[in-house]
């Protein structure tokens, strides 16, 4: 792989790692903002809209660390892969067969974890959208409800 290459694939590996770090700390700042809103509020049939908005960020952070740990696996098994191509893993099979079946399972598992890596990430966002839409649906229904002097 070119220098320019490997550039490239770290420039983007750091912008994707930000991203993800700042859905999380995101994540983390809308559920103390939540909790804060949601312990001076009366309950009430509207105070579900806000739960919901607390259970779908929770779904996103929880979503977002399975998505690091998922990362960190393909990571591991990228290395393992490129140990196979170069003869020096640890267990390198001894025949050149071997070999072969062991690069093929060794890259179907690391397709297979940058898949689940991917609908993780999609998922970890798309609750955390969820969670702005129900948090500022009950804010609306609390403050047109007459409970503006409430919170």
């Amino acid at each position: 792989m070119s220098d320019k290459l490997i550039h490239l694939n770290r420039v983007h590996a750091d912008g994707h790692s930000k991203y993800v770090y700042f859905l999380l700390a995101a994540t983390g700042a809308a559920l103390g903002y939540a909790l804060g809103k949601l312990d001076s509020t009366p309950v009430d049939c509207t105070v579900w809209l806000g739960l919901a908005a607390i259970a779908s960020w929770l779904l996103s952070f929880w979503l977002g660390c399975k998505h690091v740990t998922s990362i960190q696996s393909a990571i591991w098994l990228n290395a393992e892969v490129l140990q196979l191509e170069e003869g020096t893993h640890p267990n390198q099979p001894s025949s050149m067969e071997a070999t072969a079946i062991a690069k093929a399972a060794a890259a179907s598992a690391l397709e297979a974890r940058n898949n689940r890596a991917a609908a993780l990430f999609n998922w970890q966002f798309k609750t955390l959208a969820l969670g702005v839409l129900l948090f500022t649906a009950w804010r609306v229904v609390f403050l047109l409800g007459g409970h503006a002097s409430a919170s």
